[in-house]
C-alpha cells in the first residue's frame, strides 16, 4: 500500500501546477490508458489544464476512453517540438504506469531538459526512481488501483466515465480477472467502481469482442507458428514483420495475443515473439508462477512482473528464441528440484 504522506506529497505537487503534461510507457496497455484519460479528468474537474501524451498509438479497443485524438509522440509531434514548447509549457509531468527510462522512447530527451517537476504513480517493480515524488506499490495488481486510492485519499470526485476507465485499467491488468494477481483488493475496488456506475458487461464487449477483421487474421498466423518445449511447460508463438503485411494489421494489434496459448493446460510459461521493424525482437512474456518472468526479461534490459514482462532483443528471431529458452529452462529445471 501507498503511505499516507506519499499521497500528500502528489496532492501537493498536483495543487501547486496549473497545466500538466500525463503519458506513460510506450505500447499502452489497458491500464496505461485508464489511467492517463482519468487522471486528465480529474486535473480538469480541479481547474488545471492536462495534456495526454502518449508515445505509441492508442490500440483502437481503448480509443472509446477518450473523448479526442491524443497526440502521439513520433507521429503528431516531434521530440524536438515537444522540447521547444509546440504541444505547450508544463508545470508538472505525471508519469502513470511506468519508472523505466526504456519504456519512455525519446520522451526522456524532453525529461532530462525540461526541468520541472515529475510525479511518477506506478506499481511495477523495475524502477530508475524518474519522479520528484513516486507514488509507488508494487503489490497493486495494476497502477488504476493507485490512481483510484490517490482520488479517494484526496477526495477528488470520481464520475461514472472515470469509473468505466479506472474498471478497464484494473479488469485488464488481471487479465480480466484470471491472473493470480487478483485479490480482495481488485474485487473490492472493481465493487466501488461499479456501484459509481462503471458496467462489465458493456466494457468487456469494448475490449474483447471488438477485434477487427485484420486483428483476427495475425492471431490466426500467431496461433499456427505454436510452439511446445519442454515437455509442453514452456509455449512459444512468433509474428514476423511480413504477417503484418499480409494481414493489415497493426503492431498494436499484438496485445494480449499471448494469452491465447495459456488455454493448453500443461503450459506454464509463454512467449510472444514480434520481428520489429529494426530488426529487433519483441519478447512478451507470460507465467503460471513457476518461473519469475521479469527476472528474465531483465537479463535483456526489460522489466515487468513475475507473472507478466517484456524485453526487446537482438535478433534475428531464432537468436531471441535461444536466449530466452535457455533462461526459462533453467528456471523450470529449478522449480523441478525444489
Amino acid at each position: 500500500m501507498v503511505a499516507k504522506d506519499r499521497f500528500q506529497e502528489a496532492v501537493d505537487l498536483i495543487n501547486s501546477s496549473g497545466s500538466v503534461l500525463v503519458t506513460t510507457h510506450a505500447k499502452p496497455d489497458g491500464d496505461a490508458c485508464g489511467c492517463v484519460a482519468v487522471l486528465c479528468d480529474a486535473l480538469r474537474a480541479l481547474g488545471k489544464t492536462p495534456q495526454p501524451l502518449m508515445l505509441s498509438p492508442i490500440p483502437q479497443w481503448y480509443q472509446f476512453l477518450f473523448d479526442e485524438k491524443v497526440p502521439v509522440l513520433g507521429e503528431d509531434i516531434a521530440a524536438e517540438q515537444l522540447k521547444e514548447g509546440s504541444l505547450g509549457e508544463f508545470d508538472l509531468t505525471i508519469l502513470v504506469d511506468v519508472d523505466s527510462a526504456t519504456q519512455l522512447a525519446k520522451f526522456n530527451e524532453y525529461l532530462e531538459q525540461s526541468g520541472k517537476p515529475v510525479l511518477v504513480i506506478d506499481h511495477h517493480v523495475t524502477a530508475d526512481g524518474l519522479g520528484d515524488v513516486q507514488v509507488k506499490d508494487p503489490g497493486a495488481a495494476g497502477t488504476g488501483l493507485i490512481v483510484l486510492e490517490l482520488l479517494k485519499y484526496a477526495g477528488w470526485p470520481i464520475t461514472e466515465k472515470m469509473a468505466e476507465a479506472l474498471f478497464v485499467a484494473v479488469a485488464t491488468d488481471t487479465g480480466w480477472f484470471q491472473f493470480d494477481n487478483t485479490d480482495h483488493r481488485v474485487y473490492e475496488s472493481c465493487a466501488e467502481l461499479v456501484d459509481i456506475g462503471a458496467k462489465p458487461p458493456d466494457i468487456h464487449s469494448k475490449l474483447y469482442q471488438n477485434f477487427s477483421h485484420e486483428r483476427f487474421k495475425l492471431m490466426v498466423t500467431m496461433l499456427n507458428s505454436l510452439e511446445l518445449h519442454l515437455e509442453g511447460r514452456y509455449a512459444t508463438q512468433h509474428i514476423l514483420q511480413r504477417d503484418f503485411q499480409l494481414s493489415g494489421a497493426k503492431f498494436e494489434d499484438t496485445e494480449n495475443l499471448i494469452d491465447e496459448c495459456r488455454r493448453i493446460g500443461t503450459v506454464k510459461v509463454s512467449c510472444l515473439f514480434v520481428e520489429l521493424k529494426d530488426g529487433r525482437v519483441k519478447c512478451s512474456l507470460r507465467s503460471r508462477g513457476a518461473v519469475d518472468v521479469s527476472a528474465v526479461a531483465q537479463k535483456f534490459g526489460g522489466g515487468g512482473h513475475k507473472m507478466a514482462a517484456g524485453a526487446q532483443l537482438t535478433g534475428p528471431l531464432e537468436n531471441a528464441k535461444q536466449l530466452v529458452f535457455e533462461q526459462i529452462a533453467a528456471q523450470l529445471s529449478e522449480s523441478s528440484r525444489t
